[in-house]
């Protein structure tokens, strides 16, 4: 048995390939989290190829049981990268709207008020004191609340008057499938409850049931997120990079680009 430790004495360096920053983030969103998804899928595969099983070639119960667990857990991990892909890529257009040509920060502040009051907390933002790389942005959008429900996240990315909606309508089927399944996993102990089944409509058939998935759950949600990722953050950052004063320097105009670059190792899914 291994020494027993306090809970923060676990925590460690990660390893390479699990090695995410927001420093990643801040830099392209999109590909920042398309990597956590191939690396999800690859953890998931390997454990379905090294799971002990049985001699006809199934697997045994405590594999298949394991995997399960292994499967509804990586849910809740994958959604926060999601998360986080969208508040950073919203505060780093947020950052770099002074490049944008007749951008109205008062009109953009006064839509964002409607969609949700902004409270800013003054002790989280006192945390920050001291520090010169802190993001006015990502400041924003961590004081904006609903970044779990892809309508209101529309309207968020709707202020910057790009004429783009940013999760077409089968995207937004895709995510509060997926959300609502985060949250059971998350808030109901693993339980899809009557109320929240009645909330999306893929999951009427599953009250009070509780969340199991296939063993390839984790490689469809990686398969499916890229072309949304694809479509959303491509789509409204032509829109953006169209808006772009004309006497930018090249160096800034590189930097946006950047940000709304959608890279994958499976290049594939892309398409």
């Amino acid at each position: 048995m291994p020494r027993s430790k306090e809970f923060h004495q676990y925590i460690i360096e990660p390893n390479s390939r699990y090695n995410f920053s927001h420093e990643d983030y801040m830099t392209s969103p999109a590909t920042s989290f398309l990597k956590y998804t191939t690396e999800a899928k690859d953890a998931v595969n390997f454990c379905i190829n090294k799971f002990p099983k049985n001699t006809d070639g199934n697997y045994s119960k405590d594999s298949l049981d394991s995997l399960q667990h292994i499967v509804v857990a990586m849910l809740p991990t994958l959604m926060g990268h999601f998360e986080t892909y969208q508040r950073y890529l919203f505060a780093l257009m947020f950052d770099n709207s002074i490049y944008l040509k007749e951008f109205d920060i008062e009109n953009f502040f006064k839509q964002i008020n409607k969609i949700s009051n902004i409270s800013i907390d003054l002790i989280r933002l006192s945390s920050y004191r001291g520090s010169y790389k802190t993001s006015i942005g990502l400041l924003l959008s961590d004081s904006l609340p609903g970044w779990h429900n892809p309508k209101k996240v529309n309207a968020y990315f709707e202020t910057f008057k790009l004429n783009y909606q940013f999760f077409n309508n089968d995207a937004i089927k895709h995510l509060e499938t997926l959300w609502q399944l985060r949250h059971s996993i998350v808030h109901t102990g693993g339980t899809i409850t009557t109320p929240d089944a009645q909330k999306v409509d893929q999951l009427k058939p599953f009250g009070e049931k509780k969340v199991a998935f296939e063993k390839h759950f984790i490689f469809e949600v990686a398969r499916k997120l890229h072309p949304l990722i694809k479509q959303s953050t491509k789509g409204i950052g032509n829109k953006y990079i169209e808006k772009l004063v004309d006497d930018i320097s090249e160096e800034q105009k590189n930097k946006i680009e950047k940000i709304f670059e959608v890279k994958s190792s499976v290049a594939v899914w892309l398409r």
